[in-house]
């Protein structure tokens, strides 16, 4: 697969139709169907399943898997006008920024916001909402997300 601005590694699948631009994607990773990923990086030996939403000022580490439908925002005030009533341009967007660091895994449908880390081997539960930073080594499920467990 070659799309411009997209840098894939050694082994990594794509399966099609997946909208990727602009990413750096590192080796023998799996990117399911209908993902969106552009504008970041995912590091070595991840999952991406299908119909996965990873925009700009998302950074994703080695050996993390996402869930089907789970959904990053980059946007902490999203509005479509500024209150003068002029639409909004990118100049007007201030990007939030999310870590998922080793080894964390999301569970499908959840969203999770931006200005958050995951941290290591960190487990979210399907249909979470993650709305501040999740430790290492921990399960949390709920909206929003509360802790359940340490692993």
């Amino acid at each position: 697969m070659e799309k411009k601005g997209v840098t894939l590694g050694k082994n990594t699948k794509v399966y099609e139709p997946a909208n990727l631009f602009n990413c750096k994607i590192g080796d023998n990773c799996i990117i399911g169907m209908f993902a969106e990923v552009g504008n970041t990086e995912i590091g070595n030996n991840c999952k991406i399943e299908a119909s996965a939403f990873i925009p700009k000022g998302v950074i994703i580490e080695d050996n993390v898997f996402i869930g089907p439908h789970v959904c990053f925002v980059n946007d902490k005030k999203p509005r479509a006008c500024s209150e003068s009533g002029e639409v909004k341009s990118n100049s007007d967007w201030k990007v939030g920024k999310t870590i998922v660091k080793k080894g964390a895994s999301i569970g499908a449908n959840s969203t999770i916001l931006c200005d958050v880390t995951i941290g290591e081997n960190a487990m979210i539960g399907a249909g979470s909402v993650v709305v501040k930073d999740i430790p290492a080594n921990t399960v949390v499920v709920g909206n929003p997300t509360k802790e359940i467990k340490k692993i």
